[in-house]
């Protein structure tokens, strides 16, 4: 198998996992949250297949659609309720962070311009997920380890 065929099993790997997570979920917001994922790893798939077979294919920005449910502000509640998510979305992170280093040691072995573009704008889509997952994780714990007194001192907003 080479790295693209393993790339593109990867991202498949990753659709079927946020897909589970998907299923596994009563929470219409979470479950929106993994079906996009999932729905992006499958785009990511479909590049890299038509790369493999010189297909055309298109770059776009897919990630605007997660960034609006968090907009909203009713999945931070969500997340808060359901702590034991924090293992799930653990592993979602690593799952993100190794596509990400598959795809910058692709694009350091590039030499095609067209191909240094598809890893750059996968580099940028899995960062996106992974800046996403670690908002997700940010929200579950930040209840926990918030000690200080609400009277005294800066705090971030939510």
């Amino acid at each position: 198998m080479n790295s693209l065929e393993f790339a593109i099993q990867m991202e498949m790997d990753n659709k079927r996992f946020y897909l589970e997570q998907a299923e596994k979920t009563a929470e219409i917001g979470l479950k929106s949250v993994f079906i996009t994922l999932a729905e992006e790893e499958s785009i990511h798939a479909r590049i890299l297949k038509n790369k493999a077979e010189n297909l055309p294919y298109e770059l776009v920005d897919t990630y605007a659609e997660i960034r609006s449910i968090f907009e909203t502000g009713t999945i931070e509640n969500i997340i808060k309720e359901k702590p034991d998510a924090l293992d799930v979305y653990n592993l979602s992170l690593e799952n993100e962070k190794k596509s990400s280093d598959l795809y910058e040691k692709m694009l350091e072995e590039a030499t095609d311009e067209n191909d240094k573009k598809i890893f750059a704008y996968l580099i940028e889509q899995e960062n996106n997920h992974y800046n996403l997952i670690e908002h997700l994780i940010e929200l579950i714990r930040r209840p926990g380890e918030w000690v200080e007194s609400a009277e005294f001192g800066l705090r971030k907003e939510y």
